[in-house]
């Protein structure tokens, strides 16, 4: 199963609700890998699991967080040379758009904003994007053609899911 990048917003601990929606989204296309910027990440794990995060890449340091947009390009790059996942999704927020343009051009892909949804391509090639252009009026549905597609996504497009865990059945016999 390819990976998916998943830009985590957060501030400092708390897992912003646009995150768990990008994990539920991702979950459709592949094995989600959450992206944290700064510290805070120790906390946040469990519930980053919780919403479908298989991984959590973490990269803290000096001007990590001082900075909006260009760290996180530069760490989104990395990773995908380093784990070639099948797509980054990222926060359809001004920040978000920023690091998804800035990501694009270092790795030489197309960038798609303001999705409001993801569907499997029926050629099983990049998803395809919906985007809700002129108020809502038009749907209109997109993908990239060329490199890893990088996608933001809305705030509150996609309902946030946690994963379903299967337990096993415990049966007790009563006499």
């Amino acid at each position: 199963m390819s990976e998916i990048l998943v830009l985590a917003a957060h501030d400092g601990e708390s897992v912003k609700k646009v995150t768990l929606e990008l994990l539920t989204l991702a979950r459709g296309f592949g094995e989600p890998a959450a992206v944290w910027l700064g510290s805070g990440s120790d906390g946040a794990r469990e519930r980053l699991a919780e919403y479908g995060a298989a991984k959590v890449y973490v990269a803290d340091g000096d001007g990590m967080t001082d900075y909006v947009a260009a760290p996180a390009a530069e760490v989104l790059a990395a990773l995908v040379a380093q784990a070639s996942p099948a797509a980054v999704l990222v926060p359809s927020t001004a920040e978000g758009k920023e690091v998804a343009g800035r990501l694009a051009v270092k790795i030489g892909s197309g960038v798609l904003t303001d999705a409001v949804g993801l569907a499997p391509a029926d050629d099983g090639g990049a998803p395809v994007a919906e985007q809700s252009i002129f108020g809502g009026a038009i749907i209109v549905k997109s993908r990239v053609t060329g490199g890893i597609p990088i996608v933001a996504v809305r705030p509150n497009a996609v309902p946030p899911r946690r994963r379903l865990v299967r337990r096993p059945w415990s049966r007790s016999a009563s006499n």
